[in-house]
């Protein structure tokens, strides 16, 4: 009985090894369109209507909307926030903050550089994420941006922005459940404009489970009949002589 069980544990744990999860596969897109056309039921925040003015969202609640969390995150000291700008008021910052797209989302990070990130949650589920953004100034700067995925998948990419109005974009679609995406300026940038952040699904459906490689399905056989050999010696009457 001892063996059957050791068996059988073995097996669990072959099955296990033959059918473990992959690394999430994640496409980035430098093109709005192209990423729209591998997504589907996109959800675009605009952040319209949200403040008639200049409105503090402060850490650690930050700002949620439609689902998103923007906040701060890294070796944070003292009060930080996001802000977002009504398409008055960021109309009349011409030219640092106008962006010709209306409310805008506004982050820096304050004396540290390089140290914070403004952090966007998705809700679960979510596949497809993309956003047009500026640097603040400088207008053209690299900016650091790490997607995050629900199996512990972290991807680092760098964009460099270019000179207004051009807005950058990135997006990036992943057979797996995206959790965050970050992004981080580097020294001597003064901030970071958010638009148009979108998310949603992939069109394309993910695969329901991983098929195995033939090596693996080998290996699974093998346990399978030591298994089905043991146990028919368990079975097995026992003679005394």
């Amino acid at each position: 009985m001892r063996a059957m069980k050791t068996s059988v544990c073995m097996i669990a744990t072959l099955t296990a090894f033959c059918f473990s999860a992959h690394a999430a596969d994640i496409t980035l897109f430098s093109s709005r369109s192209d990423f729209v056309s591998a997504s589907s039921g996109l959800t675009t925040i605009n952040f319209e209507g949200i403040t008639n003015g200049i409105q503090n969202f402060v850490n650690p609640g930050g700002l949620t909307t439609s689902g998103v969390n923007f906040s701060v995150s890294g070796a944070v000291t003292g009060t930080v926030f996001v802000t977002v700008y009504s398409a008055a008021i960021a109309a009349m910052q011409s030219p640092v903050l106008n962006t010709g797209t209306g409310a805008i989302l506004v982050w820096g990070p304050p004396n540290q550089p390089g140290t914070l990130f403004l952090n966007a949650a998705f809700p679960a589920g979510v596949l497809a994420v993309g956003t047009d953004f500026w640097a603040q100034q400088p207008f053209a700067s690299p900016v650091d941006i790490t997607i995050n995925a629900s199996d512990g998948t972290s991807e680092l990419f760098t964009v460099n922005t270019v000179a207004r109005p051009t807005p950058s974009f990135i997006g990036v679609t992943s057979d797996t459940p995206l959790t965050s995406v970050l992004f981080r300026t580097v020294a001597g940038q003064s901030g970071l404009v958010v638009d148009n952040f979108s998310f949603g699904q992939t069109s394309v459906t993910p695969p329901i489970s991983q098929v195995p490689e033939p090596a693996s399905i080998s290996l699974l056989t093998a346990g399978l009949a030591t298994m089905l050999l043991l146990s028919r010696r368990i079975r097995s009457p026992q003679i005394n002589v």
